[in-house]
């Protein structure tokens, strides 16, 4: 776990210093999942992720406050919370005043990482330390609440993406350290006499489900020109600057985020593994080189083939189809896009991270019709994900 949070760790410092590039290159990972974020929510602001982020506090000292047995003792478990909350608050603080990242907002410098996201994952990490063996649903809630404060944080435009996964890389990673030094000092002593160390890793013929959260960054293949429609221009009026005949070119890349999930239907020695329906909302932001930027909203099913080895390792196939829907109309309109069908195929390898959850790196295949004259977009997407699976 330590060595997957100094790789993740390092891959967001790498993002994180990726420059925006000139409006003929290729857009930033964080630059575009800016673009993403304006012009699927424009200048929306709010202040409940201030709150949000100590959430998964309320619920683990509720719990243990009403008598419901955790892993530790409270001597024990607040040992542990010092140390992990100590690694936190020094890491996120000596990396964000040695950084000085501007704010996307321009508010401060400060940005990397982010100290909001970093303070929710590491207690949802408490939380799934104490409880997540009585049932992992504990887990679920508060990764899902942590999750939420930090897309939150990109939402007002407090962060970036990349700011966001390296402060839940840290608050993950401070709780496992924290736990780990508290092992030393106590070893055996101050544990519940229930607690046992759930299962690690994946089984063969094992049927689970699973849903997650991901990022990548699709490359596209080729440059599909785009031409403002006249016929969009006329029926629009003189509400839209006269842009008809005028050509202009996709950027060769943008951001991808979403959700997907997996419902099994077979597993057994046969298949080596577990097959069955996949699905995926999915968001991926374009921009031209005369300076637009639009959203298209892609929502796909299909089937997947899964197979562990190595016991903490998987693979992963799957083939969906659906319909993509274009966002930002007042300047999809004019371009002549339009929704139509989609498809994706690819796979990925999975590492189990923790008892209920896993990283995957994925390469996909995507491709979706794109203009009203029947002109596809076609494009290799490449990404990360953090699922939940029981």
């Amino acid at each position: 776990m330590r060595s997957l949070s100094a790789a993740l760790l390092s891959g967001c410092i790498l993002l994180s210093s990726a420059p925006v590039r000139a409006q003929s290159g290729l857009p930033s990972f964080d630059a575009s999942i800016r673009a993403m974020r304006y012009n699927a929510a424009g200048n929306v602001h709010y202040t409940a992720d201030d709150y949000l982020q100590y959430a998964p506090a309320a619920v683990l000292l509720g719990l243990k406050a009403g008598g419901y047995e955790s892993r530790t003792s409270w001597g024990r478990m607040a040992v542990s919370d010092a140390f992990s909350a100590a690694i936190m608050t020094i890491a996120v603080n000596g990396i964000k005043y040695s950084a000085a990242r501007p704010r996307p907002d321009g508010t401060s410098s400060n940005s990397f990482p982010s100290g909001h996201t970093a303070t929710s994952f590491m207690i949802a990490a408490m939380l799934h330390e104490e409880y997540g063996w009585r049932s992992p649903w504990f887990s679920f809630g508060g990764y899902a609440i942590a999750s939420a404060t930090g897309i939150s944080r990109i939402i007002n435009d407090r962060h970036w993406a990349s700011d966001v996964i390296a402060g839940a890389v840290i608050g993950v990673a401070s709780v496992k350290l924290g736990y780990f030094i508290a092992g030393l000092i106590f070893k055996d002593k101050y544990l519940s006499p229930a607690w046992s160390a759930p299962s690690f890793g994946f089984e063969t013929g094992r049927k689970y489900y699973d849903i997650g959260l991901y990022f990548g960054y699709g490359f596209i293949l080729g440059k599909p020109p785009l031409t403002y429609a006249d016929a969009a221009q006329a029926a629009s009026g003189n509400n839209r600057p006269d842009y008809s005949g005028t050509n202009c070119n996709l950027l060769p890349g943008g951001a991808v985020s979403g959700i997907e999930a997996s419902v099994p239907i077979a597993a057994n020695e046969k298949l080596k593994g577990a097959a069955g329906i996949a699905a995926d909302i999915g968001i991926t932001s374009y921009s031209t080189d005369n300076g637009l930027s639009f959203n298209s909203y892609g929502f796909l099913v299909g089937g997947y083939w899964r197979r562990p080895f190595a016991k903490i390792l998987e693979t992963d196939a799957r083939i969906l189809c659906g319909y993509a829907l274009p966002g930002n109309r007042s300047v999809t309109s004019p371009l002549g896009i339009k929704g139509g069908p989609a498809f994706s195929a690819g796979g990925g390898i999975a590492v189990a991270s923790g008892e209920n959850f896993k990283f995957k790196a994925f390469a996909h295949y995507r491709t979706s019709m794109f203009t009203a004259e029947g002109r596809f977009v076609h494009s290799v997407v490449l990404g990360l994900s953090s699922s939940f699976f029981w």
